[in-house]
């Protein structure tokens, strides 16, 4: 699949001579992996080292320009997308989120009534 050769299987290492790593692989993965939060957005990354999560952050910054943060979430990294780059963020990956998965891109759905 598309997916499975955007993100190889072993470490984070691997993922810097991945053949793609682009705005529809980086959707993928705020689907799955991701998750708002009032002050940006996580891409949870606690099967990864802190080394590799900062590699990783690194990754996005250089190819998106995203600005990022590594987070310690009970002794596991989480990078955090900051805020200021959450707009960007957003205009990257929502042509390719799938729309049951929009939710996870919208601040204000918690308070919508159902």
């Amino acid at each position: 699949t598309h997916l499975g050769h955007s993100f190889p299987t072993r470490r984070s290492s691997d993922l810097l001579g991945a053949p793609v790593l682009d705005d529809v692989a980086l959707a993928y993965w705020a689907m799955d992996d991701g998750g708002l939060v009032p002050s940006g957005f996580y891409l949870h990354t606690k099967g990864f080292t802190f080394n590799e999560a900062y590699t990783l952050a690194g990754l996005l910054h250089y190819k998106f320009g995203l600005v990022c943060t590594i987070q310690n979430h009970d002794s596991q990294p989480v990078i955090y997308i900051t805020a200021g780059s959450f707009p960007l963020f957003v205009s990257l990956v929502k042509p390719h989120f799938h729309r049951q998965m929009l939710y996870k891109l919208d601040r204000y759905q918690e308070s919508r009534p159902l």
